[in-house]
């Protein structure tokens, strides 16, 4: 086994954002630059356009909350945004209608709109316009395909798993060559299934202890989806690639079969959701709160 000493030779720093720009100037990078430096030149023609004639604490008085402002754009931060593009973005979304219609004629009111004020509506224009019955999802330019992967318990896995599920991991991610995204997503979980079966099949049961058991496990199994919320985890991975040719096989199941078979070796079984079961999962994406049932209905209604 190597050293302490061979092992931080061969070791190297990698950045965390490796998307994030290269300084140019100062530590400042051309975005900043570009905001920094036209007010810099304006105050300083300003000045010497009007130095002699006025006092230079009015000047330092006007020019220093300028320059406040335009340090805080540069450097500030929000959601991993600049404030540039914080404040562009949020002047697109004030200027946009906040309520969508899917129906061809976008100017007309539809009947759950509130009638009170006049509203601005837009069309509702979805990323995925059809999904096929394989699974895959049209995107328009790219099409995509659901992964549904099991968990691993990690943790639990003696050192010599823990170093292979790595290594194999390592292999998946090295061997991406289109855009993928990692979904953890939680739903509520219902038990109800699982007592109506136990229920049922106690009287098959060959004890009267086995039934008694089964009825004791499903009154308790009732009890606990009445005191706590439940909640059930699933990971999905979704792969994008572009479309093939027409009539041909898709790239991205042959993508995502692909994938599915290097987790395999990880330990984390993965399956290809179809078409039925990738609408599901989008529409659960879109009304995280159908499953609530009257509430989500009443939600609805008010707004």
């Amino acid at each position: 086994m190597p050293d302490a000493e061979e092992v931080s030779r061969w070791r190297a720093r990698i950045p965390a954002d490796i998307d994030r720009p290269e300084p140019v100037v100062a530590g400042l990078t051309a975005r900043q630059l570009l905001i920094c430096v036209p007010p810099a030149l304006g105050m300083w023609a300003a000045y010497l356009a009007v130095g002699g004639a006025v006092p230079t604490g009015v000047l330092a008085a006007v020019a220093l909350p300028v320059a406040a402002v335009v340090a805080v754009v540069a450097l500030g931060r929000r959601d991993g945004l600049g404030l540039d593009a914080y404040a562009l973005a949020a002047a697109a979304w004030w200027r946009t209608p906040k309520k969508h219609t899917p129906t061809a004629r976008a100017g007309r009111l539809p009947t759950w709109a509130p009638r009170h004020r006049p509203e601005r509506l837009a069309p509702l224009r979805l990323p995925a316009s059809a999904i096929s019955d394989e699974g895959v999802i049209d995107l328009g330019d790219r099409e995509a395909a659901i992964l549904a992967c099991s968990t691993l318990n990690f943790h639990l896995a003696s050192g010599r798993e823990q170093d292979a599920a790595i290594g194999a991991y390592a292999l998946v991610l090295d061997s991406l060559t289109h855009p993928v995204q990692i979904c953890l997503q939680g739903r509520p979980l219902d038990l109800s299934p699982y007592t109506a079966l136990l229920h049922d099949n106690a009287e098959s049961l060959p004890h009267p202890a086995l039934a008694k058991a089964a009825y004791d496990h499903a009154a308790w199994l009732e009890e606990v989806q009445h005191s706590v919320e439940l909640t059930r985890r699933q990971v999905l991975l979704v792969v994008t690639a572009r479309p093939g040719a027409p009539g041909g096989a898709s790239p991205v199941l042959r993508i995502a079969t692909e994938i599915a078979a290097q987790l395999a070796g990880a330990g984390i079984g993965a399956r290809i959701c179809d078409g039925a079961e990738a609408a599901q999962l989008l529409r659960e994406a879109m009304e995280p709160l159908r499953h609530r049932g009257g509430e989500a209905e009443d939600e609805e209604g008010q707004g």
